[in-house]
């Protein structure tokens, strides 16, 4: 799955003084990333993302696209025979 990250939203490192609650702060470029909302919302009206850091501890965002497998329903074969009313045993 090729990794694509999210166009118009910045990810970073919280203040030093930010109080231990606040776990990174995001800016938005909103042309971009209205477009890039735009392009990725999925059927069900989500854009889904993960915000990862890299080997040099860079903050990041990349889209989840990720879809759960179809299920296909496969019903049971249905034998139809011919039932002769004499071989029932009762």
């Amino acid at each position: 799955m090729e990794t694509k990250f999210i166009d118009g939203l910045f990810i970073k490192s919280p203040h030093e003084k930010s109080p231990e609650f606040v776990k990174f702060k995001c800016s938005v470029l909103t042309d971009k990333f209205i477009k890039f909302l735009n392009e990725n919302t999925n059927a069900k009206g989500f854009v889904n993302f993960d915000v990862l850091e890299s080997k040099g501890k860079t903050l990041y965002a990349k889209l989840d696209s990720w879809q759960p497998e179809q299920k296909v329903e496969q019903k049971p074969e249905q034998i139809e025979e011919e039932v002769n009313v004499e071989n029932i045993p009762f």
